[in-house]
């Protein structure tokens, strides 16, 4: 049985779209290959190359943590939830027919389930492929026309106890909302949620295996992954 990496994830570099109020994602190199050769610090033809990175830990692809929206004292961060959150089976539904800024409901994702004969596990993680990232990554519309999850199909999701739901858009949540149904339920039933995933294609439709590693950032309430699909090849 053979299998593939497929990397869902958005690139971080500076300039990135970000979340209105966020920080502006800037990636600046602080040492180049020439500066360290004439630094007279190494022999050997020896130099090297760094970058620093300043960003929001809700920059580019990332997992919210359970303390991004309960003000709970002691609601768990991103260094505090367990791994195997991370790494899960999961399903992609394709969700792209439907139209911007439509708050997803139970029978849409019940639809999209049957056409692909798909079923929500225990323990899964689920992706909602809407196609947003696709259509309009790179211009205005980003921050402005996705859909989301509504709260009845956010509970149906994750009540079958899924671990974590992600989108291809910068929020769980469709553009124009102002209560946030979707992080509403995340924080009722301390799940997880991630979002900015990228080009979700390939996996729509399929199941496969997830991996969404965050960085272990202390007391963080998110923070950026690398979004990867460990998908088997077909004959």
């Amino acid at each position: 049985m053979a299998f593939k990496l497929i990397d869902l994830s958005q690139e971080i570099y500076t300039g990135a779209p970000v979340w209105p109020g966020h920080p502006e994602t800037r990636v600046d190199v602080v040492a180049t290959h020439e500066e360290t050769v004439k630094s007279g610090r190494f022999t050997e033809n020896y130099s090297y190359t760094a970058e620093k990175i300043a960003m929001s830990t809700h920059g580019t692809t990332h997992t919210d943590s359970i303390s991004h929206i309960d003000p709970t004292p002691g609601a768990p961060s991103i260094d505090e939830l367990p791994l195997d959150w991370f790494y899960t089976d999961a399903i992609c539904l394709d969700l792209s027919h439907i139209p911007p800024r439509t708050e997803y409901t139970v029978e849409m994702i019940k639809e999209a389930l049957d056409k692909h004969g798909l079923e929500i596990k225990k323990g899964d993680t689920v992706l909602l492929y809407s196609g947003h990232y696709v259509r309009t990554w790179g211009t205005p519309d980003w921050l402005t026309e996705y859909p989301g999850l509504g709260r009845e199909a956010a509970e149906f999701i994750y009540g079958q106890g899924v671990v974590n739901i992600g989108q291809d858009a910068p929020s769980h949540d469709r553009a124009g909302t102002t209560s946030y149904p979707a992080h509403q339920v995340c924080r009722e039933m301390q799940t997880l949620n991630t979002e900015n995933l990228g080009d979700l294609r390939p996996v729509a439709g399929k199941r496969f295996r997830y991996m969404g590693f965050p960085l272990r950032i202390r007391r963080g309430s998110g923070s950026p992954i690398r979004a990867v699909a460990l998908l088997e090849e077909e004959d």
